[in-house]
């Protein structure tokens, strides 16, 4: 986190540093969003600092929840756009926000975490019944 905030200091401006920073929401989104960029599709930190401001401006303006919700970015242009998986899209590195929406909706404790239960296939007793003619 702190390399991140290094290399990208428009997050550096507003609050306070180190373990006192506090993050809103779509600073976390934001972030989210960077960190799959990077470790999905290998967008070097330069290039996303780049189209930082219009990453957090596309990300904080008020929008329906969209489960086929998705960024478009085109680094070379600095573009961000909005759009719908269902939609064409001509050029630029689609981003699905479905996953990321999830895990930041699950860190926040907006959701809870599906957590996997244990289910008792141990060894079972079976009774015999006995059928009665009449």
């Amino acid at each position: 986190m702190r390399a991140l905030l290094r290399d990208l200091p428009s997050f550096t401006l507003d609050q306070g540093t180190g373990r006192s920073r506090v993050f809103t929401r779509v600073e976390l989104l934001t972030i989210a969003v960077i960190t799959y960029m990077e470790q999905r599709y290998g967008i070097k930190r330069v290039a996303i600092g780049g189209i930082l401001g219009l990453l957090l401006e596309i990300l904080q303006s008020p929008r329906e929840v969209d489960p086929l919700a998705c960024l478009v970015v085109v680094t070379g242009e600095a573009k961000v756009s909005y759009s719908r998986l269902s939609e064409t899209v001509t050029e630029g590195l689609v981003v699905p926000l479905a996953p990321i929406f999830h895990r930041l909706d699950t860190y926040l404790g907006v959701k809870p975490q599906q957590r996997q239960m244990e289910i008792s296939f141990g060894p079972t007793v079976i009774q015999k019944i006995t059928a009665h003619s009449s």
